[in-house]
């Protein structure tokens, strides 16, 4: 009797410690860190400029020069966004405008760097076998950092003749995103404005 109750005993903690749940996980192709660091370059490349000059005039946009950069359709928008807010009007045809605004984008891209004292991960055959292990990583100090680097120039040609207007050249940006390790505690700083607009409150389910 005594060998069936510890027996259901051990079938129930075994039960127990085993019927736990794993989410399914799915990433997009690119990090969200990535994509904060480039939206920001593009941000503070394009709001860095000043088209007042040209407010109540019509604009049409000339992309022909712009990279094929992934980020290209953002970097459209924001320069759109910048130069209605200045008062100028987007047109869509080259007849209808006052001025060609032509957007160059040089640079647009990421870089990292990795800084690091401590251990590093350690594989430990085993003797006679072909199984072996690794001690991991121990950092006592680390600094992973990853940046992002933008290059931008506009012209502003008149749309009649195409006779350059102005011109605002050699516009760099960047922004900056470190994952720091110093005795073991990882902590994070960055340059970036990463707040939520809008908070939500945390909720807590369990056994889902």
């Amino acid at each position: 009797m005594k060998r069936r109750i510890y027996s259901l005993a051990a079938a129930a903690t075994t039960f127990v410690f085993c019927s736990c749940t794993t989410p399914w996980v799915t990433n997009t192709p690119r990090s969200a860190v990535e994509q904060y660091l480039l939206s920001a370059t593009i941000e503070r490349g394009v709001k860095c400029v000043d088209f007042g000059k040209f407010a109540g005039k019509k604009a049409f946009m000339d992309y022909d020069y712009f990279a094929p950069q992934v980020d290209k359709a953002y970097a459209q928008g924001v320069l759109e966004m910048q130069l209605s807010q200045a008062g100028i009007v987007i047109t869509r045809k080259q007849e209808e405008a006052d001025v060609i605004v032509q957007p160059l984008c040089g640079v647009l891209g990421t870089d990292y760097s990795k800084f690091f004292i401590g251990t590093p991960q350690l594989p430990i055959p085993v003797p006679n076998t072909d199984v072996s292990f690794a001690i991991p990583e121990i950092p006592i100090f680390s600094k992973y950092t990853r940046n992002a680097y933008g290059r931008f120039s506009f012209n502003i040609f008149n749309a009649a003749d195409r006779k350059l207007l102005d011109s605002f050249a050699e516009i760099n940006s960047s922004a900056i995103y470190n994952n720091w390790i110093i005795l073991l505690v990882p902590f994070s700083s960055h340059n970036m404005y990463m707040e939520d607009s809008s908070k939500a409150e945390t909720t807590v389910d369990f056994f889902e």
